[in-house]
């Protein structure tokens, strides 16, 4: 999906991180059980993807930078016959630095021994690794075990976590990265129009995103994160995850989704009218959000302070919804705006980076506005992933149908 050279010169931006006599680890991460002898689907430690290409859990990336000279290594699981016949999960040395273009992998029971630490002679003095600042401390995995481990033997070692670092190297994208992101935004819109071909009264929620998700299928995709399909009072509810209700006439229906391409996500909400047509209720406040996604939008260029655009959103709302007679003062929109109004997306769909950043060409994020009228159960989420340029952006997921009229006409047309 992505080139070894990729991989390659994101190693050489971590190898900067590190000041000399230095050591730094980097963790793909342990497959969890789900149900007896099955396991969630595993996907890597994205800044140990980042930095590797390789997938497979039980990995361990190593720097080592000694008296300036510097050397790194893939540390790799040793596959058993048996995981090999009943998981179909089969890989060596050779075939590993062939799929990676790294010089060295050993497998990890060499692991301890290939180590510049545990010797006398050692000059290191720092030691690197890299924890997400969602890890709960008192869980811990398998970096900050071996951290501590480090520790009680070597005391004297400064630790550092490469993080926030990684973060702001990984909220600039390459032209490899975007091609991932953009393709996965095209079958998102494939998804999406498979949807909106079949959407109809009558039909539970479950059914509807079976439809998005047989298209992400048939294009060798899987979803970037759980679909949200919520109808009526369901899209108020922020992370709705049962998708059981049944659909009735008059109802709007909120969809969250995304697929993913080469572990790149997409992320688009959007909200529609069940039966194919919006009462006028339903498209005066679908308008009021439309308005201030656009409104974000136009000013999404490189120079513009990127948490700006969340305010930027609620204040061309909370003047629609004056104007609509739904508030008095602007502050008051609070009681129908409830999240922020857009994140980076890469490898992970909330990717990281700093939302007090100053754009500039080839970041990506999603603008996500959204109000929720409980009473009237109506909720409504507009969202498209985009594309910093040189002198603007580009919305990648800009074919899905997104006005009143491009939704009715839609719908109207592909029940003919």
């Amino acid at each position: 999906m992505i080139s070894k050279e990729f991989h390659a010169s994101r190693r050489e931006l971590y190898k900067n991180l590190l000041e000399d006599n230095s050591i730094g680890f980097v963790f793909s991460g342990e497959e969890k059980e789900d149900r007896g002898d099955q396991m969630f689907c595993f996907t890597p430690y994205a800044n140990f993807y980042y930095l590797t290409g390789f997938d497979q859990p039980k990995a361990v990336f190593v720097a080592v930078k000694l008296n300036g000279v510097y050397k790194e290594t893939l540390f790799v699981d040793h596959p058993d016959a048996m995981k090999a016949r009943w998981q179909g999960v089969s890989y060596d040395k050779d075939t590993v630095k062939a799929e990676t273009g790294m010089e060295n992998v050993e497998y990890l029971e060499r692991f301890e021994e290939k180590l510049p630490l545990f010797n006398r002679r050692t000059s290191l003095q720092h030691l690197y690794v890299d924890i997400a600042n969602w890890e709960d401390g008192f869980r811990q995995n398998a970096a900050q075990k071996f951290a501590q481990k480090v520790l009680s033997c070597y005391p004297f070692l400064q630790v550092h976590n490469t993080f926030g670092d990684m973060a702001l190297i990984r909220q600039v994208k390459t032209k490899e990265e975007i091609a991932l992101h953009r393709k996965a935004c095209e079958i998102t819109t494939k998804g999406v129009e498979n949807i909106l071909s079949h959407l109809e009264p009558g039909m539970h929620e479950y059914e509807i995103e079976a439809y998005f998700d047989f298209t992400l299928r048939s294009n060798h995709a899987r979803t970037a994160f759980d679909t949200i399909a919520a109808s009526g009072k369901n899209a108020c509810i922020m992370h709705y995850a049962a998708n059981d209700r049944k659909m009735e006439d008059g109802d709007m229906i909120l969809f969250d989704l995304g697929a993913e391409w080469g572990l790149y996500a997409s992320d688009v909400s959007r909200t529609y009218p069940v039966n194919g047509k919006f009462t006028e209720q339903q498209k005066a406040l679908y308008n009021v959000v439309l308005k201030g996604l656009e409104a974000a939008i136009a000013r999404t260029r490189p120079g513009q302070p990127k948490d700006e655009l969340q305010e930027i959103s609620k204040a061309v709302m909370a003047e629609e919804l004056i104007k609509l007679g739904m508030i008095e003062k602007p502050e008051e929109i609070m009681k129908y705006y409830f999240h922020s109004s857009g994140h980076y997306i890469g490898l992970y769909t909330h990717d990281v980076g700093n939302d007090e950043a100053v754009l500039e060409p080839d970041m990506m994020f999603t603008l996500e506005p959204g109000l929720y009228f409980e009473e009237l159960g109506i909720g409504i989420r507009i969202e498209d992933t985009i594309l910093i340029t040189e002198d603007g952006c580009e919305v990648l997921s800009g074919n899905i149908p997104k006005t009143v009229e491009d939704i009715e006409r839609f719908m109207q047309e592909r029940r003919k």
